[in-house]
């Protein structure tokens, strides 16, 4: 009877780990075959190169967007020879991914026989099959967020600490999460102190001071002068605006972004107040992934594969109870959408993913804030009582 029970929990697992590595596998040959076509991996490869050379990581204006660790945390593929390096960085980010949604559906639905699993792969791919193709760090980024979100939820401080102080390592917006979470999970505190103390003295492990502090400097004076970018090639909340006629001026949209953050900062204390595990740690997910996607300035189209896998475990969660597939629904649609419409509506709108995206992410963002502030029991969301 155990065997039967269990068969099909394994299919449905394997079918959803099979979702994700069939179009890696086709990524990978398409890799071999001319790495440098549609890949980021050169930008990592050339910020390797240089850290070891001792040359500026900064010196190209639209390149590296990193901070000086990521060039250290990439230097082992680079060690392998091409493409092998580029397809084990893609291979890894995927299981990044699928360990943080396996992760997650483990303690939102403990009686989950693999159909779960396996729908909210299903719902996660399609928005990220670019980030996939490219090799970007937003796979990886979106696999850490559910990752560290479940440690939290376990009250596994140390897992936890160590997977925010990664995710700041592989993009500098995990800050948002390393600002937000000690506030509500207070043993977090020390070990992620410690991380980050050791996180900023990575880099004058393996350089001279000298060096070591001059990228640190060019690395906030870079990122300083990305922050006022209006370039409309991004899907942030101010191309959704810019779309239609209303685009901020930076000191407005700064100002918009430090407004949102503490509206965010809000709602997270309300949320992880009230609600009980895992529900408050998918809350703080949910609430920095959507803050991100709107109020970074350099949200890309393919940026929306952080918030695919903790949509796609936001959505099984509501479907799973009757009371909340309204919702459920809402985030498949939200998926879909993000993943699809773009190229269904291309032809008519090259820029469709620019202001839809950031349209599907307001729209979530503010079905999540209306239920936070008003009690509602949004994603089953029970209050701590």
């Amino acid at each position: 009877m155990t065997t039967a029970a269990t068969a099909p929990g394994r299919r449905f697992r394997f079918f959803g780990w099979f979702l994700w590595v069939l179009p890696l596998a086709g990524v990978s040959v398409m890799v071999a075959l001319d790495p440098a076509k549609r890949s980021v991996t050169p930008v990592f490869h050339l910020a390797a190169e240089r850290w070891w050379a001792g040359g500026e990581l900064y010196a190209d204006v639209r390149g590296y967007h990193y901070l000086p660790q990521f060039a250290l945390l990439f230097a082992p593929f680079h060690a392998l020879p091409v493409p092998v390096g580029d397809i084990l960085w893609r291979a890894i980010s995927v299981a990044l991914v699928l360990w943080g949604i396996a992760a997650f559906v483990r303690i939102a639905l403990p009686a989950d026989d693999g159909r779960a699993f396996f729908f909210a792969c299903l719902l996660a791919l399609a928005p990220c099959l670019g980030a996939v193709r490219n090799g970007q760090t937003n796979l990886a980024f979106g696999g850490l967020c559910l990752l560290a979100g479940c440690f939290l939820a376990e009250s596994r401080w140390k897992s936890a600490a160590v997977c925010l102080v990664v995710l700041v390592a592989v993009k500098p917006l995990g800050l948002v999460f390393i600002l937000l979470a000690p506030w509500v999970y207070r043993p977090l505190l020390r070990p992620l102190l410690i991380g980050l103390a050791i996180l900023a003295a990575v880099p004058f492990l393996f350089a001279g001071p000298t060096y070591a502090a001059a990228q640190y400097r060019a690395a906030w004076t870079h990122v300083a002068g990305w922050s006022a970018t209006t370039e409309h090639r991004f899907a942030d909340l101010n191309a959704l605006l810019r779309t239609v006629g209303l685009a901020l001026e930076a000191r407005t949209a700064l100002l918009l972004r430090a407004l949102a953050g503490l509206a965010t900062f809000a709602l997270w204390l309300v949320a992880g107040a009230r609600w009980k595990e895992p529900w408050r740690a998918l809350a703080l997910v949910l609430l920095s992934t959507i803050y991100l996607m709107l109020f970074n300035p350099m949200t890309e189209k393919n940026s929306y594969a952080i918030i695919a896998p903790v949509f796609a475990v936001a959505a099984v969660a509501c479907l799973a109870e009757q009371r909340n597939r309204r919702f459920g629904w809402l985030f498949v649609f939200a998926l879909v959408s993000i993943g699809i419409f773009p190229e269904i509506f291309w032809r008519m709108d090259k820029g469709f993913g620019l202001w839809w995206d950031p349209f599907v992410a307001a729209v979530a963002g503010a079905i999540l804030a209306y239920a936070i502030a008003t009690r509602r029991p949004l994603l089953s969301l029970e209050e701590t009582g």
